[in-house]
């Protein structure tokens, strides 16, 4: 359960930060890790943002949408399109980790 260690890491780091560039880039990683972590539970890996992709709507449809929205928002991340943005990829971050989490506890 590394993946979901260091998925809590970079979501604790996401929270603490104070540039909304660096929230949305922790956000992001921090969702990424969980889903590597149930990507695990599915004997697959995740060596892509497109397998993660793929790995959120194997999740639901509603997760693959947040995961997708979270991925737009880290890629405007690096062209400083911040703003409310940060707050928006934090809830997505909590809602997949939620997610993720309580499918790898059934």
């Amino acid at each position: 359960m590394e993946y979901i260690r260091d998925a809590k890491e970079f979501a604790k780091a996401a929270r603490m930060m104070d540039s909304p560039a660096v929230i949305i880039q922790n956000a992001f990683k921090a969702a990424e890790f969980a889903l590597k972590a149930f990507a695990n539970k599915l004997n697959r890996r995740i060596d892509s943002h497109s397998d993660a992709k793929h790995i959120a709507y194997s999740l639901s449809d509603e997760i693959g949408k947040a995961f997708t929205e979270l991925l737009d928002l880290y890629g405007g991340s690096y062209r400083r399109e911040d703003g409310d943005r940060a707050n928006r990829a934090v809830k997505l971050m909590e809602r997949i980790i939620d997610e993720v989490e309580s499918r790898l506890t059934e």
